[in-house]
């Protein structure tokens, strides 16, 4: 007894937060994820974003709140097979507010050449989770339907899929987040539908305090989520190997800023903040994320020998390139002084080949004229027997429409025999399901059924009820769902009681209802349903 009442005021609670916070939308919130760890937000930027042979842990603290604040922490290593691969292996724990994720991540991409300066990467990242309730103090109470809390405690395996485009330094990027999902618990399907992101990106290489590897990355992206509504984004990104920065705006979450410092080239230290602004955020607090990083990947041991002088080999390989140049230089030169003889050749043989085609052309000129003469002839002989064809032609039209017109007349008749056969036939119809609407009906045991004289001008009939609301938020949430299930849900609202009611088809007779009720709405609805009927003035 002490359970249900605590869970009756943990539902109290989580109504009025409802009605006061917006709810989180089912993603991973990994946006801002464009210097490290950046395979969360598409698995093929594991190829060249990710650091190398590294490991990086990224947190995520959103809207600070006092207790049971929607967080992300992830865990991941990323290293190489090839130079052609990449992989990732990581621990994700995400906690939504309500749910709690706990699981593991494998990430693989590959790089195919398509170009000389073009690339096809595809790749993939596998998530396998425990989705518990993120707030287990009050126990469930089975005579409360709480669809929310029912897929708690279940062991997920998710499959994201993606492919990029890369050409020179632009990319094209695209994934589908949870394209599908495998319930290891046994307890059916839970998804929540696919995650759709899109994402254009250009590397612009510069040179920042001598640092020959230091780019800027603007990108902006699209995302699609379920239930929710479509995020657009920007980014900007300023890397070196010393530091970072970073900028971008998301068009739920807001603003965002982040700065970063890599410390003797392997280790990284940085932060983020993102600001409510939208006018459903404006009482929530800054979100935060931190982000620590260790490289493993080799050093430059070259400088580590006395007397190596690495400025010199720079200039010696200036001064290769330098007589490489001058060497392609002269034979450009040479090259093009044997095209321009070439060319001169061409033209005065384009010139002979011209001079004879014109006389050809005049030579034809004059065979041409001769055969019209001979033409003239036959074309006066051919006009006259095409006019007579003509004549012919339009008497058979002219005897075709006559024919038509008397056919048309005939069917029209005969449409008019049928339009009366089947108007006579659906009065029939109609009186025999007035007939069966009129009848009486015996409530079977066990059996919910509610009849009313009449509802609100409601059509008379037997309505199959899915559901019954008196809240419109999550009256407008279980109509989302049911179109996402595939199904064509339909509802009225009752004046009397104040409650939405959710039907899904609406039947002539209590059998054909009673029917659909058993059959679990012909195996598309598995959850219970009752009818409700109104009957004829």
């Amino acid at each position: 007894m002490r359970n249900t009442l605590g869970l009756y005021f943990f539902l109290f609670w989580s109504l009025i937060g409802f009605a006061q916070e917006v709810s989180l939308p089912e993603d991973l919130r990994q946006h801002n994820l464009t210097q490290f760890n950046s395979s969360l937000l598409n698995p093929t930027f594991a190829f060249d974003w990710n650091k190398p042979s590294a490991v990086t842990i990224w947190s995520r603290w959103q809207w600070q709140t006092i207790d049971g604040d929607p967080t992300t922490l992830f865990l991941n290593y990323t290293g190489s097979f090839s130079p052609e691969s990449a992989f990732g292996v990581g621990f994700l724990q995400h906690n939504t507010g309500t749910f709690l994720h706990t699981g593991g991540l494998l990430n693989y991409v590959h790089a195919l050449e398509i170009g000389n300066d073009a690339k096809l990467l595809v790749g993939a990242n596998v998530l396998a989770f425990q989705r518990e309730l993120a707030d287990d103090r009050f126990v469930s109470d089975d005579d409360l339907d709480l669809p929310q809390l029912q897929d708690s405690n279940e062991f997920l395996l998710q499959f994201t899929p993606a492919a990029r485009l890369m050409v020179n330094n632009f990319s094209l990027a695209l994934a589908l987040g949870n394209a599908f999902d495998i319930n290891l618990s046994g307890n059916g399907g839970n998804s929540s539908g696919s995650i759709f992101l899109a994402a254009l990106s250009n590397d612009f290489p510069i040179n920042l305090l001598n640092d020959n590897n230091s780019l800027v990355r603007p990108m902006i992206y699209v995302k699609s989520i379920p239930n929710s509504d479509t995020q657009v984004g920007i980014n900007a990104l300023l890397s070196t190997s010393k530091f970072w920065a970073q900028a971008g705006y998301n068009s739920f979450y807001g603003p965002s800023a982040g700065v970063g410092i890599t410390f003797l080239k392997s280790l990284s230290l940085g932060g983020l903040l993102e600001f409510p602004t939208g006018s459903d955020l404006s009482d929530e607090s800054t979100t935060f994320e931190l982000l620590l990083s260790y490289n493993f990947g080799k050093v430059d041991n070259r400088k580590k020998v006395v007397g190596f002088d690495v400025e010199e080999e720079e200039e010696m390989a200036q001064e290769r390139s330098q007589r490489q140049q001058d060497r392609l230089e002269k034979q450009a030169e040479k090259e093009r002084l044997q095209r321009e003889a070439e060319e001169e050749r061409q033209q005065r043989k384009i010139a002979r080949e011209e001079a004879e085609r014109q006389q050809r052309e005049r030579d034809s000129i004059d065979s041409e004229r001769r055969k019209n003469r001979r033409t003239q002839v036959q074309d006066s002989i051919n006009q006259a027997r095409e006019e007579r064809r003509r004549a012919q032609v339009q008497d058979s039209i002219d005897q075709a429409r006559v024919l038509a017109e008397q056919r048309r007349i005939q069917d029209s008749l005969e449409t008019v025999r049928k339009r009366e056969t089947e108007l006579l036939r659906e009065q029939q119809r109609l009186d025999s399901i007035a007939a069966l609407q009129d009848q009486e009906v015996e409530v079977r045991p066990d059996e919910k059924y509610e009849e009313v004289a009449t509802a609100d001008g409601l059509q008379p009939g037997f309505y199959l009820i899915a559901n019954v609301f008196g809240t419109k938020k999550y009256f407008e949430n279980f109509m989302k769902t049911l179109h996402v299930q595939g199904l064509n849900p339909k509802s009225f609202y009752r004046s009397l009681n104040g409650y939405n009611y959710v039907y899904l088809e609406r039947y002539d007779t209590i059998e054909e209802a009673r029917k659909a009720r058993d059959s679990r709405f012909d195996g598309r609805y598995p959850d219970k349903t009752w009818i409700f009927r109104v009957r004829r003035n």
